[in-house]
């Protein structure tokens, strides 16, 4: 599968239900390492947050798509907001939203090419450094984080509406 032959284009509120099952398809992927019992937050929920989110005009999303207009993955990026006061924005920092990319596409360079454009956006956006948060637990997201060259930059804490402990990692852009 080459990652490289996927055309990308810029996601619409329209897009959510979609956008909606890749990202169902990575949370069940955490299943694999998760609290015994864990579930997801549904599905429903997470479409109105994504549609909502991409209504925004501080948010830029990417998706890579098939020939046969299927989703592959998709990237997206917003303003920082302070944690603890999320009406707050933490001045010249981006926030990584969301990067999932759809089990058949997993080990393809796929994550790789949407991660640098999402990079590549919040720099062109006049971003100096971005941040993400993913699970404690998600080892191949984590090591793949680290490979892109982020930093952890915090100790896991707990994010009631995942169920997750989660922790944060930052770079430069």
């Amino acid at each position: 599968m080459d990652a490289g032959r996927l055309d990308i284009r810029i996601a619409v509120p329209d897009d959510a239900p979609a956008l909606a099952v890749t990202t169902r398809l990575g949370f069940d992927s955490y299943r694999d390492w998760a609290p015994e019992g864990w579930e997801p937050p549904p599905h429903a929920l997470e479409i109105r947050s994504i549609r909502e989110r991409l209504r925004q005009q501080t948010t830029w999303c990417a998706m890579a798509v098939q020939t046969d207009g299927e989703q592959a993955g998709h990237v997206g990026i917003t303003h920082a907001a302070d944690r603890q006061r999320p009406h707050v924005r933490v001045p010249a920092r981006a926030h990584l939203w969301m990067l999932f990319v759809r089990p058949p596409w997993w080990g393809s360079g796929l994550a790789a090419r949407l991660h640098t454009l999402g990079l590549e956006e919040a720099a062109r956006q006049g971003y100096e450094t971005i941040r993400l948060y993913t699970p404690d637990g998600a080892a191949r997201a984590r090591a793949f984080y680290e490979r892109e060259g982020w930093d952890l930059a915090s100790r896991a804490f707990s994010e009631p509406l995942l169920g997750l402990d989660l922790v944060e990692y930052r770079r430069g852009l």
